[in-house]
């Protein structure tokens, strides 16, 4: 399986999809507040609150974000998650890293990795001496 910077990417840049003032900010609440790494129940008081708008303006762009794909909500709850596409499409730079290390071959220890360190003098010494916190 080959996969390209391109298949992590969004195929509409986010500026091109019009979003409102209060569209962006209920999505970065969102990415800062975790639900970029897993789904988060959302209560949209707390975000009408936190971003200056009214709830009805909250639920308005939750539903757009959703329709958009930007936001993905799992049905009949108030549980949703920022799109990683989404991130991915606003660092590019971050996204040819996690390409690099799916394609990279695997770290593999050598002979002197499996056998006990060696430690000097100065260290076994050091490991003998209790020294107080301050």
């Amino acid at each position: 399986m080959t996969i390209s910077l391109s298949d992590l990417s969004m195929a509409h840049p986010v500026y091109t999809l019009n979003l409102t003032a209060a569209q962006r900010s209920a999505l970065e609440w969102l990415t800062c507040n975790g639900a970029l790494y897993e789904p988060m129940e959302v209560d949209p008081k707390q975000i009408a609150e936190d971003c200056g708008t009214s709830v009805s303006t909250v639920y308005e762009a939750l539903t757009r974000l959703t329709s958009l794909r930007l936001l993905d909500r799992t049905e009949g709850t108030n549980i949703y998650r920022v799109s990683p596409r989404f991130f991915f499409a606003q660092n590019p730079e971050i996204a040819q890293l996690v390409l690099d290390a799916l394609t990279f071959p695997d770290v593999v220890p050598d002979e002197r990795a499996h056998r006990p360190r060696r430690t000097s003098a100065g260290d076994m010494q050091r490991r003998r001496e209790v020294r107080p916190v301050s």
